[in-house]
């Protein structure tokens, strides 16, 4: 029994031991600062695209596509590249440190950004608010005696411009 449990053992710890294989260095290889980009510019799109889903869907757009486009890339060199920086963990793990930083950068930007507009927002509606007040501030109470004595003073400008009537002979 013990005789059974060892070479089992020995048998699990030889196959755990093996190599694995780690990718070559791409022929078309991307540089670091180069790669910072792409993932930044990846990580940017995904969230676009995963908060208007739809909106893509609609429109049929591939916007990982569109990135790799932007920086003159296809998906196989950045496959084979990401593939390589994945096997060398240090690198891989400064370049997602970047990315990390890139994307905190311009989430702060864009918080700023958005408490600024709120700013603008609520002066634009508390301007409003108090243009209506003022023109309800500024305005004449209208009543009926009001309306009779402007009616009175009309018709004495009327009599009172006239010529009098001239008599016929």
């Amino acid at each position: 029994m013990t005789r059974n449990v060892i070479y089992a053992v020995a048998f699990l710890t030889i196959i755990s031991c093996q190599s694995i294989d780690k990718s070559p260095k791409p022929e078309s290889f991307i540089e670091e600062d180069r790669m910072v980009e792409i993932l930044t510019d990846i990580a940017f799109v995904r969230a676009a695209k995963s908060s208007n889903r739809k909106t893509f869907e609609e429109k049929n757009i591939n916007p990982e596509a569109f990135i790799l486009k932007k920086h003159g890339i296809d998906s196989i060199i950045f496959a084979e590249n990401n593939a390589w920086y994945s096997g060398q963990i240090k690198k891989y793990e400064a370049i997602l440190v970047r990315v990390k930083a890139n994307l905190d950068k311009e989430t702060a930007k864009y918080e700023k950004l958005k408490k600024e507009e709120d700013s603008i927002k609520k002066i634009e509606d508390s301007i409003a608010k108090s243009k209506d007040t003022v023109k309800l501030i500024d305005l004449p109470v209208i009543t009926e005696d009001v309306i009779e004595d402007k009616i009175e003073e009309s018709k004495k400008k009327r009599t009172n411009t006239l010529p009098p009537p001239s008599k016929k002979q």
